[in-house]
């Protein structure tokens, strides 16, 4: 294969890779479908907890602040691990890291029914299995967000509804397996099922992006094609064949990391690039001392927005659908600017992975406070969020309510979740709509209705509660994205998402073993709803002021610019 010319790389270089349009349907509902699926799998099983809590404890004959760290340790696990999982999907892909973690939880599950002691149950079943299910959770959100544009709230909405499916599901299917067999039994049922996941990640197909190499050769046509098949563009008269086959780099003539190229006929090169793993991906040495720089998932400013793009002020300030597109892709730049490719590769493995974590999230925004404000409601919010799904249970069956009507408490939540997650959807891509208001009477309702549990001494009043819990918390979930936009802008969405997720990772470890060990000091369960009930109110009650000081920073921030550039202004005379 003949050279490319220097100057040629050079304009392919400047011109940059055009984003790659997602398609808005055709594969696309394959990938819904498939995160549907995993989000029924992953919640199904976290959300069930509390139906094997009075099993745990009497197997191990350990107390409850003891047992409850179990479910705290697996829901904390997954929730925490946010950062790294971006960094290995950026490096990897969202198909291997998922399937990984289908098959990592599947096997923890397994291997956590031999465990001698619950200490090594929580590792094991908690820890590893809470891995595991990390590496599911985050592909599914991102692969839903690189297949839609126009239709992703619907797309979002669909998947996400796999939550409150799995929780309806797997509650009455737990209650029902630790009637035939013992919990050992179930949970190996569980595994199996959780391996399945395996097979849904498989469907996340990378989308292809076509990139000319050249400014003038853009009639060339994106064409979808098996390896080494010719095709041809209809829009040349010449009808050069183009054909599809590995990488090549441009001097050595060495097929590079597996990447897809088109070739079209000897000195024309365009990259074909994935959405997933490496969108671009260049040689180890670029042409003459050319850097290649590299396209990774998470660039995609706006791949965590659940809502309606059209709601975006960057999409109704773009000339059109594709400059929209190619506008929320970060630029292409390396890992530390002014470095070579190859003194990025003579950095030791630790340093470039350590680089790679750190590129996923913005640690400047600790300095907002209105970050802050609303990182400190999530940390509280998810500190009562998971006490009703591991205490309703036990405490039903303390109130000599049967566990497959104690079960069915929490197929209640799952079905109200569903409900509100589609309502919510739906309200929140209204102009009329106050998201951030919306979230705080939703928190501060579920709260008082948890604070009043103690208080509800029939069934009807429990399945009633549940009922406004599981509609209060679909709400919190589905307007969090939302919301960080409003209140932090675009720009700044996906690393606002990874330290919000880090900060509810953090609360659900250590949320409902407090409320345990405040249950087993008092010797009943009512004092676990009050801490959870206020946590709840109170994540919402503190987000109440919220906008004006997200108003007040935005004006001390172009205060701070418009004194900068006057300054410079003066400094030039």
């Amino acid at each position: 294969m003949a050279k490319a010319e220097p100057a040629e790389v050079g304009q392919a270089k400047s011109q940059g890779t055009p984003a790659p349009r997602p398609p808005d349907g055709g594969w696309g509902w394959v990938v819904t479908f498939s995160s549907f699926m995993i989000s029924v799998l992953v919640d199904g099983v976290c959300f069930s907890q509390g139906i094997f809590f009075n099993r745990f404890m009497e197997h191990f004959g350990a107390n409850k602040a003891t047992t409850s760290w179990i479910g705290s340790v697996l829901n904390g696990s997954y929730l925490i691990i946010g950062p790294g999982v971006s960094m290995l999907v950026n490096k990897y892909g969202c198909r291997p890291v998922a399937i990984t973690g289908a098959v990592v939880s599947s096997v923890s599950l397994f291997v956590s029914t031999f465990s001698t002691n619950i200490a090594l149950l929580t590792f094991i079943y908690g820890f590893m299995g809470g891995l595991g299910f990390g590496l599911m959770y985050l592909p599914a959100i991102v692969m839903v967000g690189y297949y839609f544009d126009k239709r992703r709230a619907l797309a979002t909405g669909i998947a996400c509804c796999g939550s409150g499916i799995g929780t309806f599901v797997f509650a009455p299917l737990s209650e029902f397996l630790l009637g035939e067999y013992n919990w050992q039994g179930t949970t190996w049922i569980m595994s199996g099922l959780v391996l399945n996941g395996a097979i849904f990640s498989m469907f996340y197909r990378p989308l292809p992006a076509a990139t000319c190499a050249h400014s003038d050769n853009s009639d060339m046509q994106l064409a979808e094609m098996g390896d080494n098949k010719p095709i041809y563009s209809k829009n040349r008269k010449d009808a050069e064949p183009m054909v599809r086959s590995r990488s090549y780099d441009m001097n050595l003539n060495k097929p590079l990391n597996g990447q897809v190229s088109v070739i079209k006929g000897e000195s024309d090169i365009a990259r074909l690039a994935h959405s997933h793993g490496t969108l671009v991906q260049g040689g180890k040495h670029g042409h003459q001392g050319h850097k290649h720089s590299y396209l990774q998932p998470l660039e995609r400013k706006d791949i965590f927005y659940s809502g309606s793009i059209k709601n975006l002020k960057e999409f109704t300030q773009a000339g059109s659908e594709k400059e929209y597109t190619q506008a929320v892709f970060t630029s292409h730049q390396s890992l530390q600017p002014g470095r070579g490719a190859e003194e990025e590769e003579d950095l030791s493995p630790c340093t470039r992975a350590a680089r790679g974590l750190f590129s996923v999230f913005d640690i400047s925004l600790l300095k907002s406070p209105t970050f802050l404000l609303y990182g400190i409601s999530c940390f509280l919010c998810m500190m009562g969020f998971f006490v009703p799904f591991t205490y309703i249970p036990p405490m039903a069956l303390d109130m000599d309510i049967s566990l497959k009507d104690a079960a069915f408490l929490i197929s209640i939540i799952g079905i109200t979740n569903t409900v509100g997650r589609v309502v919510v959807g739906f309200v929140s891509d209204q102009t009329w709509a106050d998201c951030l208001l919306i979230n705080n009477i939703a928190l501060i309702i579920a709260g008082v209705a948890t604070i009043l549990v103690p208080f509800y001494g029939s069934y009807g009043l429990l399945s009633a509660y549940v009922a406004i819990f599981g509609l209060g918390i679909a709400v919190f979930v589905s307007l969090r994205s939302i919301i960080m936009v409003e209140l932090m802008g675009l720009e700044r969405l996906t690393s606002a998402f990874g330290l919000v997720i880090m900060f509810q990772g953090m609360s659900s470890y250590i949320g409902a073993p407090i409320a345990g060990a405040i249950a087993d000091t008092f010797g009943s369960y009512n004092a676990a709803f009050y801490l959870s009930g206020a946590t709840l109110a109170m994540s919402g009650i503190i987000c109440l002021p919220l906008r004006k000081l997200a108003a007040w920073e935005r004006s001390r921030e172009q205060q701070h610019v418009t004194g900068a550039e006057t300054h410079a202004m003066l400094d030039s005379h």
